[in-house]
């Protein structure tokens, strides 16, 4: 159970409001009292740290990412060893699920695969965890391999799933749960991001679909697979272009 002790008005706020929104079971703590032996873990602030005897303790620094510590503090009710594993469906939205010490922590959506891999970057930096699994569907070839990419020097294991194997959920979220808690196979190399001619088709396609009309060229469909440009951008330049 997750205890919360401070006298920062706002942080005590910012807090609780998390921890109901996710339903998360908590306990408000005061100085007066001692600490329930249900508590696992006490939240707290920086200035009031050290006025807290307890072992397990949370300190909240300033700009600290609040929903990341909540995550931390979750998994530390299960154990003080970090185990950490992601599972990431790729795609035009990319949904990562996050399991901590074995227990499903949250889930959401990234809209781009650099968005996805500096959330990852960054949690498993706050984190400070002793094991983190990337697991990581085997769909969307280009959004997987740069994923990938941005990842492969990273103290981390990662590991390509077979999305065949999972019961597709059509929901981000829901199939980055069931690649989580799939097994995959282990790789230790980048891959390329060299657009094929089918996806450089499909691209074509989709910028039809989203401007109406526009088909945007295969220089400009590259761009896009690979991350350069925003596919908005892309129509936007096709536009001024045909224009001339």
């Amino acid at each position: 159970m997750i205890g919360l002790l401070t006298s920062n008005f706002t942080l005590y706020h910012d807090v609780i409001d998390i921890l109901r929104r996710r339903e998360i079971p908590f306990f408000s703590l005061d100085f007066s009292s001692k600490i329930p032996p249900e508590i696992d873990i006490v939240i707290t602030s920086e200035e009031d740290a050290d006025a807290i005897d307890f072992d397990k303790k949370i300190v909240c620094r300033e700009n600290c990412n609040l929903e990341t510590l909540i995550d931390k503090a979750e998994m530390m009710c299960y154990g003080e060893n970090i185990k950490i594993i992601f599972g990431i469906d790729p795609g035009d939205n990319i949904g990562i699920a996050i399991f901590g010490n074995e227990k499903f922590i949250r889930s959401f959506v990234a809209k781009s695969p650099e968005q996805a891999s500096e959330f990852i970057k960054e949690y498993i930096e706050e984190m400070d965890a002793n094991e983190v699994i990337v697991r990581i569907g085997n769909g969307a070839r280009l959004v997987r391999n740069r994923i990938i990419n941005f990842l492969i020097n990273e103290n981390l294991k990662i590991e390509i799933v077979d999305e065949s194997t999972i019961p597709c959920m059509d929901d981000d979220a829901m199939d980055a749960f069931k690649i989580a808690m799939a097994k995959g196979n282990e790789i230790k190399r980048g891959f390329s991001v060299e657009p094929k001619e089918g996806e450089i088709r499909e691209m074509q396609r989709l910028s039809r679909i989203k401007s109406k009309n526009i088909t945007i060229s295969k220089k400009l469909a590259k761009k896009v697979l690979t991350g350069e440009i925003a596919l908005e951008d892309a129509i936007e330049m096709q536009k001024n272009k045909n224009q001339e």
